[in-house]
């Protein structure tokens, strides 16, 4: 499979074959490759389980991927976050990535977390691994510090119906510095995502506290202004966290009485879940994050793309910034 899967993704590439994936942003303010700050990050929920594939061949499974890494290589990301993954499609994005496919160009290294040992849907990119959960992708071979990988499972309330949820870690060279890099998928339940969020923000201040740079993305299921968010940013009403996240300072989010026009930054933010990504969606809002411990980066940016047919049911969400010293 990996050796027709690569001769389709080479035919795609010769022919140009693009879905648009991340052809612009899906509000006005926009942050381009060409000037946006160095460290570059992506966040995407890509409902691999969920979402079907316009077709269950490899010449599908390759159409994704190819738009997927299209993407990864024009925001010419440092790393990369994504949910929702099944492990045959993880493989697919490893192998896309590695070093023995991109002779000569840049390649990532990657650690995986499962969160369930199976999901039905996974079966349309492995009909016998359908593993489902997390992945870290991390620019340059070898990127990712050996052993420092750690997949810690998150609370839950018993009573609630519902997938288990992770935190997955690795240290990451991150331009030339080692970085915490962490992901993760927030359970929509009210009740678990109360005591979720907070757990995910204690363990990730620990690598902090340690004197690592932090880089905390993920699907948390809540909007920035909710006081389960309070843990993780260090500014806003009712906050007591240390992390600042990308999109916080686009004006064209600013709005009511505790985000005024003149403010310098917000819990606010474009929207990462919207109907014209799922029909199942009834609200606008974001709920998709990039979180950087606020002592080492600076002059944050962001953007949540469009949302072209078949990717997913999420916008992908891209940030840059720049290290403080």
């Amino acid at each position: 499979m990996r050796a027709s899967f690569r001769a389709l993704l080479a035919a795609l590439f010769s022919i140009g074959l693009l879905l648009a994936a991340g052809t612009g942003p899906a509000q006005a303010d926009v942050v381009t490759p060409q000037d946006a700050k160095p460290l570059r990050f992506i966040s995407y929920n890509v409902c691999g389980a969920s979402c079907a594939l316009s077709a269950e061949t490899d010449a599908g499974r390759s159409a994704w991927v190819f738009d997927l890494v299209k993407e990864i290589d024009t925001w010419d990301s440092d790393l990369v976050m994504l949910q929702e993954l099944c492990y045959g499609q993880w493989k697919l994005i490893r192998d896309a990535l590695s070093p023995q496919w991109r002779v000569g160009d840049v390649s990532y290294d990657t650690v995986w977390g499962a969160a369930l040992p199976s999901a039905s849907g996974c079966g349309q990119w492995d009909p016998v691994d359908r593993r489902f959960g997390l992945a870290i992708f991390s620019k340059g071979e070898g990127s990712i510090v050996a052993g420092t990988r750690t997949v810690t499972f998150l609370p839950e309330v018993p009573t609630t119906p519902t997938e288990d949820r992770i935190l997955l870690c690795a240290q990451a060279q991150l331009d030339g510095r080692v970085a915490r890099a962490c992901n993760t998928h927030i359970d929509f339940h009210d009740a678990t995502t109360a005591l979720q969020v907070p757990k995910v923000a204690e363990l990730v201040e620990a690598a902090r506290q340690g004197g690592e740079p932090a880089v905390l993305a993920g699907d948390f299921n809540q909007v920035p202004d909710h006081a389960d968010m309070n843990s993780l940013y260090n500014h806003g009403t009712g906050s007591t966290g240390r992390f600042q996240e990308v999109d916080e300072n686009d004006k064209e989010q600013f709005a009511g009485v505790d985000c005024p026009q003149t403010a310098d930054r917000c819990r606010s933010g474009e929207a990462t879940a919207s109907p014209a990504c799922s029909e199942h969606t009834n609200e606008t809002s974001k709920i998709d994050y990039v979180f950087l411990s606020y002592e080492w980066f600076k002059t944050v940016q962001g953007d949540a793309l469009s949302c072209p047919p078949g990717m997913s049911d999420h916008h992908l969400l891209r940030g840059a910034a720049a290290w403080e010293q």
